[in-house]
């Protein structure tokens, strides 16, 4: 591994170490904002001169046009972490500008950053935390835990922008717009973002910052308007700090329709800017590398993105969404990110029961391309990996996201597929522990993790993990701990919505059930097994089926979903509905089926290094 400077400057008690990017205080550090570290490095560099507020602004806030406000502040948080409340650290000269009035050595050594990381590894083996043996010598990957404290990710929610007059022509760029805004910066390791898909409960007319701070837990919000005016559109985006909501960057462009993927290009490098993001080589070059060739092919993008954002619950529009990522992957293909929101709807089309097996094979050669144009796109290896699980591969797809997560630590879509992935392996811990993990990045994302719960049997916490998606557990949860009639209210709202047939059946099969009428459930749950491509609802089917004493019936569609690909040993062996089934010899081999499985796919897991991945204790 190549070496680099490693560089520290100290004054007073604290030393600002440039190569970690961190101040600190005896053993302790100091987190400062990135526009703080660069306001207090250039006072550092220029110690003992008087620095004019001008200069300040114009070094540390380049090509940026920024208040005085934003200066203030910075300074107001670097003598606060100095405890410099009388301004013997940094004087005020009134009228003219600061002096970093300290005494600063210098120290520069050269050390790799596994070197860093081993100074970590030899103090936990002098307090006995860790064994000699495994102490490495070649350079090795860190893990997260490791680079958190070398790295402090700034943690930025950007919000679905509003309209200040209804448009139809241009309405769907308040939620496009700052969705692939999102999207580009989902690539960088020193930025956590919570994409408006997640975030649009806080889009009010009035923004609440400190509610966003405290249920959000971020740190800058991108907030913006949209407006159409003389053939184009005006846009309006600041970069707040939550939650005092001074303005760190904010941009007024108008713009035309063919100038879109030019907007979302500034509006990206203003955010790095202003942030000070430290980009590696690989960041800069993911940055640039999905850049479509043509306007209407971007343009027809994001029109897709808007109308497909909402899944399964808008069937009807994903057709016209597929439709449209067509048209932009004939104008541009090899525009990758198109081709994986084109695989995402191939596949729900597919789930909701048009040209199903078509629909599948399509997919896939869409996820495919996707990732012959871009290997490291997190959005492809995410959306790709829920097809690879309903076509039986969920082993393979979750050692592939775990690769992939060691790359791309602060993509939550990554641990969202990680969720379904590792519990369609019956790898139930790891299934939670993924959950815990995309929601440390965004408190707010929907995942998959009720179903976990309901099969590990906490059907409370399966009930207080309901998100968007998962419309039928809340009633699975409630029945089956005795509160029937809330289910059947449930499930009967649900089937009056419209929903693809296959997931309508499945519902009838629970509602009926719950209800005591055995014949109409079971006739459900039969066409859910003819309709339904997911095995894990036809595990569920068989679940059913056992629960209601249809013991052959049951097996034959047990070992079916576990030849579709879900298989989940822990289950089979506590579920009591599954207590009529265990004299059977057919069950036995089901479990034992189970148990192989189960252990070649925690050898997959381990072969990862999934627990340090997930941050679990290896077992």
């Amino acid at each position: 591994m190549q070496k680099r400077s490693h560089e520290i400057h100290s004054f007073d008690e604290f030393k600002l170490d440039l190569t970690r990017g961190c101040l600190q205080h005896g053993e302790d550090q100091i987190k400062l904002r990135p526009k703080s570290f660069e306001v207090l490095k250039y006072l550092v560099d220029n110690n003992g001169r008087l620095v004019s507020k001008d200069e300040l602004i114009h070094a540390v806030w380049v090509n940026t046009a920024v208040t005085d406000d934003s200066l203030v502040q910075c300074l107001k948080d670097i003598r606060h972490a100095l405890s410099d409340h009388n301004q013997q650290i940094i004087k005020t000269v009134h009228g003219r500008g600061y002096i970093f009035d300290s005494e600063v050595t210098f120290q520069s050594s050269l050390e790799t950053a596994t070197e860093m990381i081993r100074q970590d590894d030899v103090a936990e083996v002098a307090d006995g935390s860790a064994r000699t043996d495994e102490l490495v010598l070649e350079p090795r990957e860190i893990s997260a835990s490791q680079y958190k404290s070398i790295y402090s990710a700034t943690r930025l929610m950007v919000l679905p922008f509003r309209m200040l007059r209804a448009d139809s022509e241009f309405d769907f760029l308040a939620f496009s717009v700052p969705d692939s805004v999102a999207g580009a910066l989902s690539v960088l390791d020193s930025v956590i973002v919570r994409a408006p898909a997640s975030s649009a409960r806080y889009a009010d007319n009035v923004l609440d910052l400190k509610r966003v701070a405290e249920e959000a837990q971020c740190e800058v919000v991108l907030t913006g308007t949209i407006l159409s005016a003389s053939g184009g559109i005006r846009v309006s985006c600041q970069l707040l700090e939550v939650p005092s909501g001074t303005v760190l960057w904010w941009h007024e462009p108008h713009v035309s329709m063919s100038d879109l993927f030019e907007l979302q290009d500034r509006v990206v490098r203003g955010i790095v800017e202003s942030l000070s993001l430290s980009l590696t080589a690989r960041e800069h070059r993911q940055l640039m590398r999905d850049v479509p060739s043509a306007a209407k092919a971007f343009e027809f993008y994001l029109r897709g993105n808007e109308l497909s954002r909402r899944g399964l619950a808008a069937f009807a529009d994903l057709n016209v969404s597929r439709d449209l990522y067509l048209q932009c992957v004939e104008i541009d293909p090899n525009y990758a990110p198109a081709w994986a929101q084109l695989g995402r709807c191939y596949r729900l089309i597919g789930k909701g029961l048009e040209h199903s097996l078509e629909n599948r094979a399509l997919a896939e050669s869409a996820f495919r391309r996707a990732l012959d144009l871009n290997s490291e796109l997190p959005l492809a290896h995410s959306q790709y990996a829920f097809l690879e699980a309903e076509l039986g591969r969920a082993p393979m797809a979750m050692a592939r996201l775990l690769r992939c997560a060691e790359t791309y630590r602060t993509s939550p879509d990554l641990f969202v597929a990680l969720v379904l992935c590792c519990r369609f392996c019956g790898l139930l811990e790891p299934s939670l522990a993924a959950h815990e993990r995309a929601r440390k990045l965004d408190p707010q994302i929907a995942t998959s993790v009720s179903h976990t719960h309901y099969q590990l049997g906490n059907f409370e916490e399966a009930l207080r993990d309901v998100a968007a998606g998962s419309w039928a557990i809340q009633g699975m949860s409630l029945g089956t701990i005795g509160r029937a009639a809330d289910a059947v209210r449930i499930f009967r709202n649900l089937e009056g919505s419209a929903i693809p047939r296959p997931m309508r059946s499945f519902l009838t099969a629970w509602r009926a059930m719950f209800e005591g009428n055995c014949a109409e459930s079971l006739d459900a749950a039969e066409q859910c097994i003819k309709q339904y491509l997911d095995p894990e609802g036809v595990f569920y089917m068989g679940l059913i089926m056992a629960h209601l004493g249809q013991t052959d019936r049951a097996l034959e569609v047990l070992h079916e979903s576990m030849d579709g690909g879900f298989s989940s040993f822990v289950v089979l062996n506590r579920n009591p509905w599954f207590d009529n089934l265990r004299s059977e010899r057919s069950f036995s081999d089901l479990l034992k089926r189970a148990e192989t499985r189960f252990i070649d796919a925690d050898a997959a897991y381990r072969a990862a290094d999934g627990s340090r991945v997930l941050g679990l204790t290896a077992q």
